[in-house]
């Protein structure tokens, strides 16, 4: 689905912070058949049918065990979206900046720990395609506080929340908006945070070309009860990421 401008708080775009960029365009491009804009920062834009889906940066030496993907909500301003992460509980990890003409971002810690980052576009709006095969399509938390976590967001962005069924995550939509773009569920408290998940065709055989470009599986394909076909993976940096048929 092709996307002019995302709702206020909605995912709007993801960053790759990864300590071999050069590998995640080969993986990432063979397994979504992306293409690399590489910008003269470094910033590498990832492009499908000449949109931009999402962005990778490479991470300063000794700082590899930062590697993963950070996912963006939109926001019309990024400065009172900073204070409202914080009188909801929240941190600032790195504080409101200016992104070339692009538009501003700033990255936060949720009360669980989870990292989470906004994004008040200028020339840049976010992603141009999302919800369909190779693109952004599912967003979840895993958090060892569900209730605490949906609280949080509710108050930071104006999210719905669908109350879950038995066994089922907590659904969850931006203002505006009728479709659930992902779900809020109970995990470890050791490892909180958001996974990223690129929508695929064939979720079983896109997860067996992963690991024949050297990824590996976290979690098997499986049927995720209101989603569809979901697999957990990593890359071959070891940045975990996840597949859905959804799309």
């Amino acid at each position: 689905m092709k996307i002019t401008r995302h709702l206020q708080g909605a995912p709007c775009w993801a960053d790759l912070d990864t300590p071999d960029v050069a590998s995640a365009r080969a993986f990432y491009g063979s397994l979504f058949g992306w293409q690399a804009l590489e910008l003269p920062s470094g910033y590498v834009n990832f492009t499908l049918h000449e949109e931009k889906v999402v962005g990778a940066i490479k991470l300063k030496e000794g700082e590899e065990h930062s590697a993963g993907w950070t996912v963006y909500f939109m926001t019309d301003d990024l400065v009172e979206t900073t204070k409202a992460v914080e009188a909801a509980g929240g941190s600032v990890v790195s504080p409101p900046r200016k992104v070339s003409v692009a538009g501003s971002a700033a990255v936060y810690k949720a009360p669980d720990g989870a990292v989470l980052g906004a994004w008040e576009p200028d020339k840049h709006p976010g992603s141009g395609l999302m919800h369909e095969p190779g693109t952004p399509s599912w967003f979840g938390l895993s958090t060892p506080d569900v209730v605490g976590s949906t609280a949080f967001y509710i108050q930071v962005f104006g999210w719905t929340a669908a109350a879950p069924t038995v066994g089922d995550a907590t659904r969850v939509t931006a203002s505006g908006d009728s479709v659930e773009f992902g779900g809020i569920a109970g995990g470890p408290a050791a490892s909180p945070g958001w996974t990223l998940h690129f929508g695929v065709e064939d979720v079983d055989a896109a997860s067996a070309t992963a690991v024949s470009l050297g990824g590996a599986v976290v979690s098997a394909p499986a049927d995720v009860a209101g989603v569809a076909r979901v697999a957990v993976l990593k890359d071959p940096c070891g940045v975990s990421f996840a597949l859905v048929s959804r799309a």
